[in-house]
């Protein structure tokens, strides 16, 4: 049976594929929870200095993802276009990860150029094997529903590799007192172990190694066709505010429970709530995705969302208990964010390839990745320029924490709920137009099968 027939993947396939999530995730995980906190409150970098040396990072990405994306359609090797990706790009993206929880002895320019170069080159790895591994998805399944059943698979072990980061960082710090040491250790123990996912994928899918068709387009024309693609629009705004939305959160969360909630033992496990619930709210997810559609499905749990959010503004510190509830119910919102964008994602590149002739799937999704990371910049960014306009005060080595200014506290409140709430709702505005429904998918499907 081709590849172009199958429709349903056996299961043992499935799991070992989604490994690939483990590695893209956990490393997500750290950043986005731990990121801006650690060089703001670890590595002593004032608000300002570390959000732009973040802010540079996600710079590069503006010109590195498209160029990736662009590469692996190009691509010629006798492992295909993507899966040299994966095999050439795990170890340097392990070692990166590494360079970025060391804290050298500079001065606090030095250190901002330090974060700044080691991200951009984790940044340059990460992309490499992350486009490789997500254009992947659409050669190996071409059945709506499938795609849905995967991309379930992948986002549960994506929940799975961030959960898993958070529990071992949870770990590391009843057992190394030193901040800096522990976030050294993370670093060491994740990059190695993060090794491992790519090669697995690189191993199982030998029978997808699929080459180019007919002459590519010129970079300049695939990066056009790809951004004018309204059905790709449509899924690129509804990802990038809802995935923002998402970032803010995650970095916020230490400081809601340091200075807000005024309970720093529970920061981890407010992580590990949210996390877990959305694991388990995965086949929730897929069920509605189903029954329903994507597009339904997205607007529905994340309304669901906003009012859990609206609900987060009004907690008084005395009722830390009650953010352990919200924060659980909130993981079918993050769920949602992590499976119904990525499972549109392929149903888009046929709708391309019937108006182009040729299959990109680097180009969509080296733009998918540049809006995943241009979401999380954004929220670290603007993050740190909240917590310095409004007066932050930074911890001291050895002292007790702070006592924040209210203006500081009020900005955590806000980044906690009402600036994501904004931004779901402008995620569902996308998510209304989006075009592409089972049934039309299903037409463009017949109409490729008959041009072939």
């Amino acid at each position: 049976m081709s590849q172009e027939q199958k429709k349903k993947l056996p299961i043992s396939f499935k799991l070992l594929f989604s490994t690939g999530d483990l590695t893209t995730n956990s490393f997500q995980a750290i950043i986005l929870f731990y990121q801006l906190y650690f060089l703001t409150d670890i590595a002593g970098l004032r608000p300002s200095y570390a959000a732009w040396a973040i802010a540079a990072g996600r710079l590069w990405d503006a010109v590195n993802d498209p160029l990736f994306g662009i590469l692996s359609d190009r691509i010629r090797s006798r492992y295909g276009r993507r899966r040299v990706l994966l095999l050439y790009g795990a170890v340097p993206l392990g070692l990166a990860f590494m360079l970025m929880w060391s804290i050298p002895e500079a001065s606090q320019a030095a250190l901002a150029v330090y974060y700044t170069v080691t991200f951009i080159l984790f940044d340059t790895c990460y992309t490499a094997v992350h486009v490789g591994y997500n254009a992947l998805t659409p050669e190996i399944t071409k059945d709506y529903d499938e795609r849905s059943s995967l991309n379930g698979y992948r986002m549960f072990f994506g929940l799975v590799g961030s959960l898993g980061a958070i529990i071992m960082a949870t770990l590391l710090a009843d057992m190394v007192a030193d901040p800096r040491q522990l976030f050294l250790a993370i670093g060491i123990g994740l990059g190695l172990f993060n090794i491992i996912p790519p090669l697995v994928v690189f191993k199982i899918t030998g029978d997808y190694r699929t080459q180019l068709d007919g002459k590519p387009l010129s970079p300049l024309a695939s990066f056009r066709e790809t951004v004018k693609n309204e059905a790709f629009q449509k899924v690129m705004g509804l990802y990038l505010f809802g995935w923002t939305t998402a970032s803010i959160m995650a970095a916020v969360l230490v400081y809601f429970a340091n200075y807000y909630l005024l309970v720093p033992e529970q920061a981890n496990y407010y992580v590990l709530a949210a996390q877990g619930s959305a694991i388990l709210f995965i086949p929730v997810v897929v069920l509605m995705a189903k029954r329903l559609d994507k597009r339904r499905t997205f607007i529905i749990n994340n309304i669901v969302w906003i009012v859990l959010l609206m609900l987060l503004f009004w907690v008084r510190p005395a009722q830390s208990g009650l953010v352990y509830l919200l924060a659980a119910l909130a993981g079918l919102g993050i769920a949602t964010i992590y499976v119904i964008p990525w499972a549109m994602i392929p149903d888009i590149i046929e709708d391309d390839q019937l108006k182009t002739g040729q299959r990109r799937e680097g180009a969509y999704y080296a733009l998918v990745s540049f809006f995943q990371k241009l979401g999380t910049g954004i929220a670290l960014w603007s993050m740190g320029q909240a917590l310095e306009a409004s007066g932050y005060l930074s911890p001291t080595a050895g002292q007790p924490l702070p006592v924040q200014t209210g203006p500081a506290i009020l900005a955590i409140r806000l980044f906690m709920s009402i600036v994501p709430a904004l931004l779901l709702l402008v995620a569902i505005a996308f998510a209304w137009g989006y075009p592409l429904s089972r049934e039309k998918h299903r037409e463009l499907l017949a109409q490729l099968e008959l041009e072939r």
